[in-house]
């Protein structure tokens, strides 16, 4: 083999790692009916924010920060000048407070990385034609959408591994409509991409050494390109978490997409040199670009200093009123070893926060929790007589046991009529009179949708009832020894291991809204974007079975009194209803529950234009949210969430958090080995900040990583996704009335502030175990703040804690 045949594999080998790489760097998002919240940044989690911000700026065009005008409008108001003080001496800046505003008040021109395809549109004089930026993410969108929703259709062999890549090729060879809307013939140079993707880059490889040498420049180039259909991207990364977590690795989704974005700039590059003065340009332009990338770099970086300073600044204004609380309460706390009447264990939401304080206010012997909604079932629920499979953990996590319920055979015989009458719209070979015939029908649907307004019923979940649950491995049922080892590690996690109440409450949440794609988003994310209906239900029955307490009490590990009970039961919280499934009807506690929810009602009018003040008019009004086709806010979420804590009920019980903290209880006596606390700070920690992450990125770059405007949105391929309008890219992230009623932000887009009371050393060995935790907490993705017994406070900075002073 001769020296340059060497040469030419080596390169092409290093564009494919690159390539492999640059996949790598794109976090999943989840389809509408699993829909989860993400940290978009989560595969850059090992840089430094900051860097982070940069990148995004130069290679995605998008800000992870807000506006200067918008921090200057904060000034005097939730920024003062001792948080501005602050912030600027966290970030070893030395100038004064007038210099940090008239800094943040000076015009900056931000550089970014241009595509060939940018150049290309800035070369070519004005005409009547989409830029070329445009019509490629329109083209491979429209692709996209059209693959997924009938992918059967294409020509390819179906056990391809590049079956998608192959795919848009077969499609965008033929296709008449590029000429249409370029008045360019661009079929001739679309026939020379190797329908290999490996040839591809062995095409490509030469052309980028000579204009792009430097390894980072080739990667910004890379992910340049994928940022230009971001949305998709991540519906690619989604495909690949999958099957990584089936234990097959690899980025193979993503880089089909890049391998696509790539046969365009070829064909660009191509096309270029029927124009030489314009070919000689676009060279000159990519070539200094790439050598200036670093320098970019840098220089973007120091633009944004003095925003980063304002945005510390903004996160001090809110971490500090609730530090002060907590160092407080930390003092005034006493405990109590009484039983208590009731226990409910709440999901770790930020919405069960002001329930659960409501519901401890209805009597001293009622207790609350906080743990993971799902409540430690690694489960997927099987509908009866369905291929379907839905997982209801967290996305992190992949199920390790499936459950169903036990149902009589002819149920299913309910469902057909409905199903046969919608697939006669759907099917392909359904008649225009059909759609003729059902008109009236249609009219009369609308009319009564809008004058008599009912649940939405969910696909799935409207087929659950009170009956058995069957668990099963592998296709085999769990024996008893192996659901008891379940259950007690459950309420080993939960702190159920003493003084249980004669009732105990399990209460999964969930959301009901009407004509919402993102229904999902408004559900449990620690339950894959499902309501933890199913994993309360599955727990009571498993708590309650008599062979699984004997088999407790013969392992000696965890003992339930004989007359405690659990029940499963649902907050929910559209309307801050609490039901509990298969309740006794004379239990006292269930006026508790009632007058909690009218109390929270109450508490979240305020959240809302003149709502109703009667308890019974406030009931409808939220009730009726639920059901309004055309409300575009039914209810708002997780917005304004802030902290994570993660201490004994005791600490916050007597605080009014306002909804913006998720609680998890803990309590360091009953962990001596810390392995709770390792779970909570590498599972519920993790979580919490990816939907603090999103909601921060869909109000710092709606453009970017929010779903745009709710009434433009269009579903694509049943449950990908959505399109803002009949196309570009896929959108992703929250709608932007998810975080803005109209006139003001409902979410502060901060920074997620844990605080943790256990002991620093205990911490400290966390971090340096876990690469992730390590990532998050050194890098600034989130502050982490320790709380001992007495009210002292420190923060972890510079790999080590620190005293706060306040």
């Amino acid at each position: 083999m001769s020296a340059v045949s060497t040469t030419m594999q080596r390169s092409d080998c290093a564009l494919q790692t690159l390539v492999a790489k640059a996949a790598s760097q794109i976090a999943p998002a989840w389809p509408l009916d699993q829909m989860i919240a993400v940290n978009p940044w989560w595969p850059k989690r090992q840089q430094h924010f900051a860097s982070v911000c940069a990148e995004q700026q130069l290679l995605a065009g998008t800000s992870c920060l807000m506006s200067a005008q918008w921090y200057l409008a904060q000034w005097q108001h939730q920024i003062t000048p001792m948080h501005l003080q602050q912030a600027l001496q966290q970030a070893e800046l030395t100038m004064t407070l007038d210099q940090a505003v008239t800094a943040l008040a000076q015009p900056q021109e931000l550089r970014r990385w241009q595509s060939l395809a940018q150049l290309m549109s800035e070369q070519t004089p004005a005409q009547r034609t989409l830029p070329w930026p445009q019509l490629i993410q329109q083209q491979l969108s429209q692709f996209m959408g059209l693959y997924y929703q009938y992918p059967e259709r294409f020509s390819v062999k179906a056990d391809s591994p590049d079956h998608a890549y192959q795919s848009w090729l077969s499609v965008v060879c033929h296709d008449k409509g590029l000429q249409v809307l370029t008045g360019i013939n661009l079929t001739s140079l679309f026939a020379t991409v190797p329908a290999q993707p490996s040839l591809l880059l062995q095409q490509l490889s030469p052309w980028l050494q000579i204009w792009c040498p430097d390894e980072q420049a080739k990667l910004a180039y890379l992910e340049n390109l994928l940022q230009s259909l971001s949305g998709w991207a991540g519906w690619q990364a989604w495909l690949d978490w999958q099957q990584q977590l089936a234990g097959r690795q690899g980025h193979e989704a993503v880089c089909q997409l890049l391998y696509m974005l790539l046969g365009w700039d070829w064909v660009l590059w191509q096309h270029s040199m029927r124009d030489a003065g314009c070919h000689e340009r676009l060279s000159t332009a990519l070539t200094r670009q790439s050598t200036q990338y670093t320098a970019m770099m840098l220089n973007t970086q120091a633009q944004h200093s003095i925003r980063q300073v304002w945005q510390r600044a903004l996160e001090l204004s809110v971490q500090q009123p609730l530090l002060r609380q907590l160092r407080q309460s930390a003092k005034d706390v006493s405990a109590t070893t009484s039983r208590p009447t009731l226990q409910a264990a709440f999901c770790i939401d930020v919405r069960s926060e002001p329930m659960r304080r409501v519901l401890e206010q209805q009597d001293a012997g009622i207790q609350t929790l906080g743990f993971a909604g799902f409540f430690g079932l690694p489960i997927a629920y099987k509908a009866a007589d369905s291929k379907l499979s839905r997982p209801q953990l967290p996305g992190l996590l992949a199920p390790a046991f499936e459950v169903r319920q036990v149902r009589p055979e002819n149920v299913t015989l309910l469902r057909q009529p409905a199903l046969g009458w919608k697939q006669s719209f759907d099917l392909a070979s359904s008649s225009l009179g059909m759609v003729e015939a059902a008109g009236p029908t249609k009219l009369l649907s609308l009319i009564k949708r809008t004058f008599f307004r009912s649940a939405a019923p969910h696909a799935m979940n409207r087929y659950l009832d009170d009956g058995q649950w069957y668990l099963c491995k592998e296709q085999q049922p769990l024996t008893v020894a192996e659901q008891a080892e379940l259950a007690g590690g459950i309420l080993f996690a939960m702190g159920l291991t003493e003084n249980l109440a004669t009732t105990i409450l399990l209460v999964g949440h969930g959301s009901t809204s009407c004509n919402n794609p993102h229904a999902a988003a408004l559900d449990c994310g620690a339950c894959g974007g499902q309501t933890g209906e199913v994993n309360v239900k599955v727990l009571a029955q498993l708590l309650n079975s008599s062979e699984v307490r004997a088999e407790l009490n013969s392992q000696n590990t965890v003992h339930i009194p004989s007359d405690t009970r659990f029940y499963g039961a649902m907050h929910h919280t559209t309307t801050d209803t609490l039901e509990v499934f298969q309740a006794p009807a004379e239990a006292n506690w269930l006026g508790w529950l009632s007058q909690a929810s009218e109390s929270a009602r109450q508490q979240r009018a305020s959240q809302f234009a003149g709502p109703p003040v009667s308890a019974s008019a406030l009931s409808r009004f939220f009730t009726l949210r639920s059901r309004d086709w055309a409300q575009l806010r039914p209810e708002w979420g997780l917005a304004n969430n802030a902290a994570f804590i993660v201490a004994p009920r005791s600490l916050t019980k007597d605080l009014d958090l306002q909804g913006r903290c998720f609680l998890h209880d803990y309590n360091p006596e009953k962990d001596p080995e810390f392995s709770l606390l390792h779970t909570i700070m590498t599972a519920p920690m993790v979580v919490t900040n990816w939907i603090n992450m999103q909601y921060y990125a869909s109000v710092v770059a709606p453009e970017k990583y929010g779903s745009g405007n709710k009434l433009l949105h269009n579903v694509v391929a049943g449950h990908i996704g959505v399109f803002e309008g009949n196309g570009g890219d896929l959108r992703n992230g929250l709608a932007w009335q998810s975080v803005h009623d109209g006139s003001q932000l409902r979410h502060q887009p901060v920074r997620l502030t844990v605080v943790i009371a256990a002991p620093k050393q205990a911490i400290a060995n966390i971090i340096r175990r876990s690469d992730d935790v390590a990532a998050l907490v050194k890098n600034q993705w989130l502050w982490l703040y320790q709380l001992d017994q007495d009210g002292t406070l420190h923060q972890w900075q510079q790999a080590g804690w620190h005293k706060v002073v306040m």
